[in-house]
């Protein structure tokens, strides 16, 4: 019999080894909850106070150094959308440069300034 109690001690203590493990599992979930309920109160806490700041009230000397690093972000922001606009906007194309006049010698025909022939007396281009 001792070794059928010992078998039954065992799955006891597996079951409740098991138990625990599930109770921690949904404990530590609640507790993830939470903390994402708190973090959403405490944003809405800054959110409450920049907005008191950005309407021109000036809050203790610690918050206000605080809110430095709130207006240095939006600068960084402000620049970044910046330079995502000038790449969105299209880069004008530049007229080409006026060619310079070329004429044949020989005839004297307005040619093309890369001809190597004369379209005109057909002689071969300087």
């Amino acid at each position: 019999m001792a070794f059928f109690d010992k078998i039954n001690d065992f799955a006891k203590t597996a079951t409740e080894k098991t138990n625990n493990a599930i109770e921690t599992t949904k404990l530590s979930a609640k507790i993830e909850s939470e903390q994402r309920t708190l973090n959403d109160i405490i944003r809405k806490i800054g959110e409450h106070y920049v907005a008191k700041i950005d309407s021109g009230e000036v809050l203790d000397e610690e918050v206000m150094a605080i809110y430095e690093g709130v207006i240095e972000s939006r600068n960084k922001i402000a620049e970044m959308r910046a330079e995502i606009e000038a790449l969105k906007t299209p880069k004008p194309v530049s007229e080409p440069a006026e060619q310079e006049q070329k004429f044949c010698p020989y005839c004297g025909k307005q040619l093309d300034v890369s001809a190597k022939f004369c379209l005109n007396c057909g002689k071969q281009q300087p």
